[in-house]
């Protein structure tokens, strides 16, 4: 008796083992397949989008500069352009059926007069409004307990509200 006991808890644990595998690998799987198309995106927009400057706001209190550019019949890409206090602010974000896919910041610590002295970047991967993956670069924000990555979201937002508001 206890060896079938036994058995039946083997059995289990190896069934467990399997299935927790298997949904592993299938959401790796749709990760993978989410972020293909994003990564082609990504290729069209840095090899052959001239970013010329589409807009100069000053919405936040400092100049910031709009370009934006379609990547294909559904897909725009905004990027954004700061600096103040000696550091590059970069935000990219990809919109498709105007909702947001993708989203990149960058910091970069230049002083007037010098080359670039640090960087931070994280890319997020977005579905359904909602931050599915990300990756960070460097000394920045990430590191603080308090960052939550679902905040790009609502920058965005902001951002999509501040786009409504450039005259045209």
């Amino acid at each position: 008796m206890h060896l079938f006991s036994f058995w039946l808890k083997t059995l289990g644990l190896v069934a467990s083992i399997l299935m927790i595998s298997f949904a592993f690998a299938r959401a790796q799987s749709s990760l993978e397949e989410l972020k293909a198309p994003i990564q082609d995106l990504k290729e069209v927009y840095f090899n052959t989008i001239n970013s010329d400057i589409d807009a100069a706001t000053d919405f936040n209190g400092y100049q910031e500069f709009w370009m934006v550019d379609s990547l294909d019949i559904h897909t725009q890409a905004i990027k954004i352009l700061s600096y103040r206090e000696e550091k590059l602010y970069t935000e990219l974000y990809f919109v498709q059926y105007g909702k947001i896919i993708y989203a990149l910041e960058e910091v970069k610590h230049i002083p007037i007069n010098h080359h670039t002295q640090s960087i931070w970047r994280c890319e997020y991967y977005i579905k359904d409004e909602r931050v599915v993956d990300y990756i960070s670069l460097g000394s920045g924000k990430t590191e603080d307990d308090q960052w939550n990555p679902e905040d790009i979201i609502i920058q965005f937002s902001d951002r999509k509200a501040e786009f409504m508001q450039i005259r045209k």
